[in-house]
This record gives C-alpha cells, structure tokens and sequence, in this order.
C-alpha cells in the first residue's frame, strides 16, 4: 500500500494524467494457501463519497465473486420479499425472504467482466408489482435509450431513443398500479401501457403523447390517476383513459380540469404535490416559494370560503428534497440548503386540519437530519440520523423508539411495521414490534481476512464480526480472529501494477509459480483516455483562453453571475457532490442584488473573480471606454465584493460578453489582473429568437454534447446562471451533473482557473 501511494503521488505531480476523482484503486491483497484472494476496490460516489467493495477470486480459473454491495440506490420489490441494490459495480437483488444477493444479469457488472462506472448512476426505476424494470441506457453524453426489461420473461423492449440524460429528475415514473408508465422526450410526455404491451397492441410514440412539459409537470395518485400541469391548468387523467386522451386530444382534450393555478408552471424550476383525497395542491414555485391551493374547476364568482391560504417562503440556497403528506392532511416538508459549503437539513410542518387556528408553516427542531420517510398508513415518521433511525408518531411527533444503525443512507417501509434500512456498513430489515432487526448484506468492511482457525472469510465493520457463510450470506460472530495478510501461496504471488491513462489507477497481477508466467486477474478497461496532442498551443500570457494543452487532462468550468441567482444553489450542490473547486465570475448587479449568495460562493471555497461594475459591451461604439474607465470599474467591483462578503476577489475577470480590446487588456495588466477568455462556447445565452439567427435555443443536452465534442485539455467553458427570457430546451446548469458524468468518463479533472494558469507556466 505505500508503494501503491507514492505511485499515485508521483502520477499527480508528475503529469496528472488521471482523473483520481473518478478513478477505482484496489487494494488489501490477501491470498491464502488454496489460491483464494480477497481484495478491495475503493472509488468515489457523488454525494455518497467514497467507498470500497470486497471480492474474492479463486485464482485457479480467475473466477471474481462480490462480497459487500454499497447502496449507491436502493429499492424494494412489491411482488415479494425482495430489495435491489445499485451502484457501479452493478445491479443486484436478493432472493424471497431477502436472501442471498445475486447480480441482475440483464446489467454490466465488475465480476462479469465489464468496466466500472464513473459518475452518477443512470436512472432506474422497478414497477411496484417487481416485474418490470425500466433503465436508461446511455448512447452519448446527453442523450440515452430507454429500456423496459422484463425480469419474468427476461426480455427488454427499447421503448423510446433520444432521451435526455437527467440526474435532477428520474424522467421515468411507474403508475402504483404497475400498469403505465409515463416517460419525457423533448419536452414533451408520453405514457406506455403493459397491457398494450402484453397484447401486442403498442401504439407508435406520437400517438402516445400526453402533452408538453417534463416530469415535473405530472404526478401519480394513489388510484394510479395522473395529475398533470399545462400553464396554469392542472388536469386530472383517469389511467384508463390515457389511450382515448392522447388518440383524440384535439377533439376530447387532455382530461378533467381538476383546479387552476394562479402561474403558470415552469418545468425548468417547479414542482408540485397532491393530497391524497386530491382536493389539494402543494405548488413548489421556482425552488423558493412554496403555496397551497385548494383545488376547484371553477374559480369565476368564489375562491370558496379560504380568504388566506398557508403560504411559506425559502432561503434562496435551500431546496425540497421530499414531501411527506398523509390522509389526515398533516405536511412536512424535508428541506436542503447549502451554508459555508456544507448541507444543512431542516423540517417544515403544515397540518391543514388546524391551519385556521395555526395558519401558517412551523418549523421543527430536529437537527442532523439525513433523510426521512412516512409509514404505508401515515401514522409513524422514520427520521434518519448520523447513527440511528429515530421513529416519531407522525402527528404528535413525539418519539417512539430509536434504532441504531451507523451512517444509514435510506429508511424504506416494507410495511407499517417493517423497514428496509441500508446504510454505509450494512442493510437490514426492522421490525419495529419486537425492535430487532435481521442483517441481509454489508455495504462494505473496514477490516477482512481469513479467520486463523477455521480459515473462512471474516470482516469487521461498524465494530461488529460477520463471517462468511457457505450459502452466500454473512452470519454474525463474537470475533473475527483475522490472521496477516499475505501475497503468496504454493501457486501464486499477487501484486498491484500501476497503470496511466485509464480509469483504474492499478490492477491486480498474478504471477504463477510452477506455471512460469504473469497475467492480470482482470482486463483493463476497453476506454483509453484521448490521445494528448503532439504539441503544445501556448496560452496568450495577456489574454488567458485556455490552459496547457499537454501536460494534464484537466480543464475549467466558469459560472457567470450577471444578475439574478437562479440555478446558484443547484450548480453548488453538484459541485458538492462532484468534490469540485471551480471559478465564479461576478458582475456588480449580482453581487448588489445577491450578497448572500456572493459570500456563500466564497464561503464554499470556490475561486471569484470579477465580471466588471456593471454588464454592457466596452467595444460598443456608442460608448467610450478607456483604461482608467475600466481600471475604475474594477476597483468598484472589488470595494463592492468586499463589502458584501468579506473576502476579496481573485485577480482573474473578463468583460461582459467577453469581448477584447487593446484598452481591456492594458487595464488588465495595469490592474495586475488576468484576462479570462474562453475557448468553448456552450450557447447557453443564444435564444429562440429571430435576433440571433437561429430557429431555437440548444437543449440542455446538445449543449452537453456540443462542450464534450469541443473540449481540449486547458479548456475554460463558461456557464451562465440565472433566467435568460427566450431560453427554450432547459438550461445548462439544470444538467452540470450530467456533463460533470461525461467529463469524469474522458478522465477530465475540473480545476479553478487560477490552477490552469499557474500549471501553463
């Protein structure tokens, strides 16, 4: 292991040819005398972290079995006692009764032999009823096949092609009732029917159109009814009616007028949630603004008797994670918001029933959330913690029990008295009667070997034994008595190879005693990162357009902040996730207009540079703008960011528009400062307008494309937040989660603009 770490060390100062983010490394050798080895494979998660997984191999026909299984996501199966586990070693289920964990073999898998995954993981999503799974396969950095997979029949369907790639929104929902399942495609909503399926029947996709918008302009009831949005419109679909409505929509329309709202809805920023009797809406306005309306087809003469209804307003950093609403109209809502960089939790709690007595949103007092989830029957609240699930009565919230579960991840309801915990150490099944649980799988281990006596496989984890059991499952023990480990047998020696320019920074070799020869335990994978080119493309040292283009695969994502904020709290929380520093461009409006959110940016440790006093074009020839004008606006831009944050800005700015002159680059270098241009130009301003000379905007995911097609090592790519009236096709920062996936699967490395230009020297 020292070894293998100073190997690491020397790759990132000597070249950083890898992207260590992205990258998997195995570790802890250990082989007995029967030519059974136990090794680990750590890798990183975004917003999990990193973590490592346990295998063994019989080093007699290199056969790999996986030992532990993380829970990168995790569901349950309707149709029986079963749980499924996903992460990007693979996809794995137990068998009824929760027993023994088995790969799914419909998915690529480590110890099948594919590659493992960088990034997030792709949307997946199981039909209640546990038959069918559906799973975005992706073709290009944006865009995906949809799948339906059929795991009685063991068949797959490509039910639709060019499907935009989504980490904010699944874009795929199941009916309750397993028998439709709506999906988006170009901003538009489309439903499949089983049972058109199963007979044989399925309508081509243009006739299966709901309407215009995304997922997040439907949602089920529990009847297996769809609500879904149009403008200001909410409209109710009966699911039996989903083949007549799409058919004849011009003639019948989309459904029953269930209520109307007074907005119109915006996929791009706004959710909604309906009570369970459905006379209810819960209207999520652009992530900060949260009303409740009562839902009536009629509003011309009557709001009815409500004068006030309850109304609550979030920070701008905050956003709602989950909804938790129950048939008596009690509401808590499980909030996020990022402070100083890191994520804090918080409750909210509306209860209708004496909203006219308490009319408004209270808060609770419950800290160190890291999840939440209501029983079947609404009575019990599971709140997750650091080290315990605590149970709270759902309208008193009063506590009932606590469990302890080190580092739980998710709390899923099997029933009213059974959870589905699975955490960081280990998944279990609940029972919330007698309080004690049954251990299924480990997620991982922080010590293993092979016991000293009876030479089978023991770990700890969380300070708990398991042993590993001829059966497949791990029984608890009273210790784990793991002997040394050790790299060699009468057989075999193993070792760890280093390895450059792939995403694995090593690889296990096997080296045959008798037989005279060494091969590796595993292929490499099949991607090779691109080719460096043969020479360097030298920066301009007055005008900073790029980096190196030679000595490392890294390059820049900048964030310009015109004016409002709109995406800032997004585009943070992925940068979160991903472990990424970047650079923010400030403009004086943003920073006057959003001084908290200028100081969270800095407080988050990203670089800022400065974006000028004020936003218009210096080359315009109706102004006249010289270098003591700029120098001036510079200086402004800096008293301006000191004062709001207290921290001063880089010595790094570009002009509005970017545009370059002569006198902008004077000032520049008068100022000490350095010029940032750009060599990637995403598009995310151009507009659906006849101004620009193109018939539309870019979608979200041709502009991923268009960035991964153009990027070169040293690029600066630059993202711009807020509202651009005109924009059609989502914006960019909704969709950095995707393009941070499909950089970290080229092997890039995101670094702040200030490492660009410091490593071009």
């Amino acid at each position: 292991m020292k070894r293998l770490s100073i190997i690491i060390l020397v790759l990132l100062l000597a070249g950083g040819l890898c992207n260590i983010y992205g990258q998997v490394t195995f570790e802890g050798l250990d082989l007995n005398n029967s030519g059974v080895l136990l090794f680990s494979a750590a890798t990183d998660s975004p917003a999990l972290g990193r973590y490592s997984v346990l295998f063994s191999s019989w080093l007699g026909d290199s056969s790999i079995s996986q030992l532990t299984y993380f829970p990168e996501s995790i569901i349950v199966l309707g149709d029986s006692e079963r749980i499924q586990i996903q992460n990007r070693f693979g996809v794995f289920r137990t068998g009824p009764d929760f027993q023994s964990m088995l790969r799914v073999e419909a998915f690529p898998s480590f110890t099948s032999g594919d590659d493992i995954g960088v990034g997030k993981n792709p949307s997946m999503a199981a039909s209640a009823d546990g038959r069918y799974l559906l799973f975005l396969r992706q073709v290009s950095p944006g865009y995906a096949s949809l799948i339906l997979l059929d795991l009685a029949a063991e068949t797959e369907l490509v039910v639709s092609e060019g499907i935009e790639i989504g980490f904010n929104s699944d874009g795929i929902s199941w009916a309750p009732n397993s028998r439709f399942f709506v999906y988006s495609k170009g901003e538009e909503v489309f439903y499949f029917s089983i049972r058109q399926l199963l007979e044989d029947r399925v309508l081509p996709e243009e006739f299966r159109s709901l309407g215009k918008g995304g997922l997040e302009n439907i949602f089920w009831s529990e009847d297996s009814s769809l609500y879904y949005i149009q403008e200001n419109l909410v409209y109710k679909i009966l699911s039996a009616e989903f083949f007549t409505r799409s058919l004849y929509q011009n003639l019948l329309g989309r459904g029953t007028i269930a209520g109307k709202l007074p907005f119109s809805f915006d996929s791009n920023f706004d959710h909604f949630w309906v009570s369970p009797d459905g006379g209810k809406i819960l209207l999520d306005k652009g992530g900060q603004n949260l009303f409740l309306y009562y839902l009536k087809s009629s509003n011309f003469l009557s709001t009815g008797e409500i004068v006030s209804l309850p109304y609550l307003y979030l920070p701008r950093n905050t956003s709602v994670e989950s909804v938790l609403w129950s048939s008596s109209d009690l509401i808590t809502l499980y909030t996020h918001s990022i402070v100083a960089g890191d994520t804090v939790s918080r409750l909210y709690r509306l209860n209708l029933a004496t909203y006219q007595e308490y009319p408004g949103f209270t808060t609770l007092d419950d800290e160190g959330i890291t999840g939440i989830s209501l029983s079947p029957d609404g009575s019990m609240a599971a709140i997750l913690m650091e080290d315990r699930i605590v149970l709270r009565d759902y309208t008193s919230w009063e506590e009932k029990q606590s469990h302890k579960h080190n580092a739980p991840l998710f709390a899923i309801w099997l029933d009213d008295k059974r959870l589905v915990l699975s955490g960081r150490n280990y998944t279990e099944i609940y029972s919330i009667n007698d309080d004690e649980s049954k251990m299924v799988v480990l997620s991982q281990v922080d010590d293993y070997g092979f016991d000293d006596e009876t030479g089978v496989v023991s770990v700890v984890t969380a300070g708990e034994a398991y042993s590993y059991t001829a059966e497949g499952d791990w029984k608890p023990v009273e210790s784990a008595n793991i002997s040394r480990k050790g790299v060699s047998s009468p057989e075999y020696r193993v070792y760890l190879d280093s390895c450059s320019d792939r995403s694995y920074t090593n690889q296990v070799m096997v080296r045959m005693v008798e037989a005279l020869g060494t091969v590796p335990l595993f292929d490499l994978p099949e991607t090779i990162y691109q080719s460096f080119p043969d020479k360097e493309d030298p920066p301009d040292p007055y005008y900073f357009s790029h980096g190196s283009r030679l000595r490392r695969r890294e390059l820049s994502l900048v964030f310009n902040g015109i004016d409002d904020s709109d995406g800032l709290a997004e585009v943070l929380r992925s940068l979160s996730d991903f472990g990424i520093k970047s650079t923010f461009f400030l403009n004086g409006e943003f920073i006057r207009e959003n001084p908290e959110a200028a100081k969270e940016i800095a407080e988050s440790g990203h670089e800022v540079g400065s974006l000028f006093h004020t936003y218009f074009n210096m080359t315009d020839s109706r102004y006249v703008v010289d270098t003591d004008f700029i120098k001036r606006g510079l200086a402004r831009n800096e008293d301006d960011f000191f004062e709001a944050t207290g921290y001063e800005l880089s010595l790094l700015w570009h002009a509005p528009y970017y545009v370059v002159n002569t006198d902008i680059l004077t000032a520049s270098k008068e100022m000490n400062y350095n010029y940032v241009g750009r060599d990637v130009d995403p598009l995310d301003w151009a507009l659906a307008d006849a101004s620009t000379g193109r018939s539309a905007s870019l979608s979200a995911p041709a502009m991923v494309e268009r960035i991964i097609s153009l990027k070169k090592p040293g690029s600066i790519i630059p993202i711009r937040l807020g509202i651009n009236d005109g924009r059609s096709g989502g914006y960019l920062y909704n969709n950095l989660d995707v393009l941070l996936n499909a950089l970290l699967k080229e092997g890039y490395t995101v670094v702040p603009v200030s490492t660009l230009i410091e490593r071009a020297k």
